[in-house]
């Protein structure tokens, strides 16, 4: 008798061919089998994460972005969580080593679809810190992993393959975030951290990181919705004029 997985693999991508291959190999290596499926170039986020409450038809479902490299055992691991969790517990969430900062960050989730889908995403500037709060206002809870101060309890990489450019949006974003969210207190040492971290090595991906951070801190706050690439950056364009990345 054919046993139905508990578990469907939801990996987003925006096409970026390097982080997507590595992805899905790490995923083609997990040590339980579980049905993966792509959400290809949907924006804006908030859309793409609303695939998932959608075409989900197993109990759980795991949100993979094309960045995250997991390590072997890191879906049986969640599965086993949230298996062992009590019911009203409506995510795990797990660090990864993220390569960028050389520290563990959150991370990757499993959800439990049944709660999920009562709270659909919203494009907002954080869906998710949006749909958090509803959830809990609704009594039910998130359960995270701790980060700990190594790679011991991390279940895979994050952002192994950035360029220039993908390392100056994420930068930007990150600041443009904190700017008007005032949440995520770890990025706050950063800015000089950047700074010093790129007159230490000279490195171009060092430079664009910076640059990203300081086009985040002092541009015009974002709109209240979330990311999407389709749009045009206008601080990266100008960034480009000056410090091309060839």
């Amino acid at each position: 008798m054919e046993v139905m997985a508990e578990t469907t693999i939801f990996v987003t991508t925006i096409g970026d061919q390097a982080n997507f291959r590595d992805c899905i190999e790490h995923l083609k290596a997990q040590t339980v089998e579980r049905p993966v499926e792509v959400i290809d170039r949907v924006a804006p986020l908030s859309a793409a994460f609303q695939q998932m409450h959608e075409r989900c038809r197993t109990p759980f479902y795991v949100q993979v972005d094309e960045d995250m490299i997991l390590f072997p055992q890191a879906i049986e691991k969640l599965e086993h969580l949230l298996q062992e969790a009590q019911h009203r517990v409506a995510m795990v969430c797990a660090p990864l080593w993220d390569c960028d900062t050389q520290q563990a960050i959150y991370g990757v989730k499993i959800y439990r679809h049944a709660i999920m889908k009562q709270f659909p995403y919203e494009n907002t500037l954080s869906c998710e810190v949006r749909q958090i709060e509803q959830m809990k206002a609704a009594g039910y809870f998130i359960q995270a992993l701790p980060l700990g101060g190594d790679r011991s309890n991390c279940l895979g990489d994050h952002g192994k393959h950035y360029t220039p450019v993908s390392i100056f949006k994420r930068w930007q974003r990150i600041f443009q975030k904190r700017e008007v969210l005032g949440n995520n207190m770890w990025i706050e040492p950063w800015a000089r951290r950047l700074l010093e971290r790129y007159t230490a090595s000279g490195e171009a991906l060092h430079l664009y990181a910076l640059l990203g951070g300081i086009a985040g801190i002092v541009g015009a706050p974002p709109p209240d919705q979330e990311a999407d690439f389709r749009d045009p950056n206008e601080a990266l364009e100008r960034i480009l004029r000056y410090f091309p990345t060839e």
